[in-house]
């Protein structure tokens, strides 16, 4: 997809050239009905914990620390069953780099519109299950995952 062409203003082209737009939709592919119902119907692989009190905030009781190792580590290529808790009384917007994730459930029934999102909201002392999509074989390194609320992130 071209996003933009990049021209030196200071010297016009003489010849312009006019990149073709493609205006089709990007191509996804579909998940089969039994992948999302195997992931949704198996206990989560891993559980992110908020929690809070007058000396932080914390995920899975820890406060982040740059020298902390990784909360868990996952297979490249494959989904994952991941529940988000929230202990507070603030809602908590969870965030995660480099994937996107299925919102399927919310405080044990169904999610009102499952949707693919890198972005969630974890209500007050709720939860939200997600199917992480750990697919994309591009994928290197740390996937940092944190709350959205800048509070946490100046109490850390």
């Amino acid at each position: 997809m071209v996003l933009a062409d990049i021209v030196n203003v200071a010297e016009p082209d003489p010849n312009p050239r006019n990149t073709p737009v493609d205006t089709r939709l990007p191509i996804s592919k579909p998940l089969s009905p039994a992948l999302i119902a195997g992931v949704e119907d198996s206990s989560p692989d891993f559980v992110v914990h908020f929690t809070e009190d007058k000396k932080g905030f914390y995920i899975n009781g820890r406060k982040f620390s740059p020298s902390d190792p990784p909360m868990t580590t996952v297979t490249i290529g494959a989904f994952h069953h991941w529940k988000v808790t929230n202990d507070t009384n603030e809602v908590h917007p969870f965030h995660i780099h480099q994937v996107h994730f299925l919102i399927y459930a919310e405080n044990g029934g169904p999610a009102q519109a499952p949707a693919m999102a890198g972005y969630c909201e974890c209500p007050v002392e709720g939860n939200v299950d997600l199917m992480m999509d750990f697919t994309d074989p591009i994928i290197r390194g740390v996937s940092l995952f944190h709350c959205h609320l800048l509070s946490h992130e100046d109490k850390a």
